[in-house]
């Protein structure tokens, strides 16, 4: 994956991939389905459920495994 600077914008681009896709999705355009997003916002509510941690980065491979 590249990375992807974008200046003049604040450090706080998202604290979780959710955060960071609708970012992108509002400057360039999104890079996963909204099925997938939807999928990827259930996974980080769970895990945020299960130990509190509110910085949760999950990866498209977990999201795909979710029925």
């Amino acid at each position: 994956m590249a990375n992807i600077i974008i200046k003049g914008k604040s450090d706080n681009f998202g604290k979780t991939r959710s955060q960071q896709e609708e970012n992108l999705r509002k400057e360039w355009g999104g890079t996963m389905t909204d099925e997938q997003l939807d999928k990827l916002k259930y996974i980080e509510k769970k895990k945020k459920e299960s130990d509190g941690s509110g910085k949760n980065f999950v990866t498209l491979i977990d999201v795909d495994k979710v029925k």
